[in-house]
């Protein structure tokens, strides 16, 4: 459930809000100076996550204590720091509302600015736990790990890795695409009817691929770009 929490985090990347979450728990997030809701439905793993981030005037360390409090406070159970999700250049803290079985993340990193901090919020509904590929659009290879989805207005993709190869990745698709009614119309990308699909994968270090599908509605082929 962490790796699933800090997956998406890291995939939605640089946020910014905050408010309420789910159930009677309420985000208290001080200093605000910025905030972006992140609309619609974020999965991990299978559980089901709603996000926020926000900028704040306060450092990551007077963050940290603030929503530690905040979690006691609320009667949540904190993980010891074995526990806590580790995410590079970051402070981050998990608890957990046992009667409701939701996840509530925080993950605190400095700004360039040096003055700011970026705030994500994840809250994650343990109790709505399914599986991963159900929650898939589309086929995802076989014996992938780390699958991360995200339904927004504009689309919906998938992430995931895999040890499979650039060839391997290529050829699985090419099959399993025209199944459901797609057609290649370039390396990678699939149409059917006003939908586009792009499957991205960049080389793993120490092997295998981290493989993106993209999915979006009245998009031309030439608008799907690789992610930077």
């Amino acid at each position: 459930m962490r790796t699933a929490l800090a997956g998406v985090l890291l995939v939605v990347g640089a946020l910014a809000p905050a408010v309420s979450a789910a159930g009677d728990f309420e985000w208290d997030v001080p200093g605000i100076v910025h905030h972006v809701d992140v609309a619609g439905t974020q999965e991990a793993l299978g559980i089901p996550m709603k996000l926020h981030a926000v900028t704040s005037s306060w450092k990551p360390d007077a963050l940290f204590k603030h929503f530690a409090e905040q979690f006691k406070k609320a009667g949540f159970f904190i993980p010891p720091p074995k526990g806590q999700t580790v995410v590079h250049g970051a402070i981050t803290l998990t608890a957990l509302d046992v009667d409701r079985l939701l996840a509530y993340s925080v993950i605190m990193r400095p700004n360039p600015d040096g003055k700011t901090t970026k705030v994500l919020l994840g809250t994650a509904n343990v109790g709505q736990i399914r599986k991963p590929e159900d929650s898939a659009f589309v086929a995802v290879y076989p014996a992938a790990d780390n699958l991360v989805t995200i339904n927004i207005e504009s689309g919906k993709s998938l992430s995931y890795t895999t040890k499979a190869t650039q060839q391997q990745l290529q050829d699985f698709y090419r099959e399993a695409m025209p199944k459901k009614g797609y057609t290649e119309t370039k390396p990678g990308v699939f149409r059917k009817g006003n939908e586009s699909v792009e499957v991205l994968s960049r080389p793993r270090e120490g092997g295998g691929l981290t493989v993106i599908v993209m999915s979006r509605n009245g998009a031309d082929d030439d608008l799907l770009e690789a992610p930077q």
